[in-house]
């Protein structure tokens, strides 16, 4: 029986040290994506913010600065470099499928409705993708 045990543990080591290394990332997860948010109570008001941007040239981070909610008003709504899964679902799933400086529709999340603008994005290899992750 302590042979089995034995074999049976040494089985469930090789596993966790193999599956990180065979685990074929997607572009999704090799991504890292930059960008800021304003985020607000209504969707009214998103909507409101964003016609102001849009239709009278105002800047996004002058926005945020001055109608943001969150923390990152201080940043003018920069929230820095994220991986996929690091952020709420709603906010993912926006930021991982817009264009660089395009401002997204107002989105729904636990924390209010969001308007959320890509700034930049990266690309990592498997490594440092690998590093980013588990370590």
């Amino acid at each position: 029986m302590k042979v089995v045990l034995n074999i049976l543990c040494w089985i469930l080591v090789a596993v966790c040290c193999y599956f990180p290394f065979a685990y074929n990332h997607s572009d999704m997860d090799r991504m890292e994506v930059k960008s800021s948010h304003i985020v607000v109570e209504a969707e009214e008001e998103a909507l409101n913010i964003k016609k102001e941007i849009v239709e009278n040239k105002k800047s996004f981070e002058e926005m945020a600065e001055k109608y943001s909610l969150c923390d990152s008003k201080k940043d003018k709504g920069d929230i820095g470099y994220n991986m996929r899964g690091r952020l709420v679902p709603e906010y993912d799933k926006i930021a991982y499928s817009a264009d660089i400086n395009e401002i997204s529709d107002p989105v729904k999340s636990e924390h209010g409705w969001h308007l959320i603008k890509v700034t930049e994005i990266k690309y990592f290899s498997d490594e440092e993708n690998f590093s980013r992750r588990y370590f």
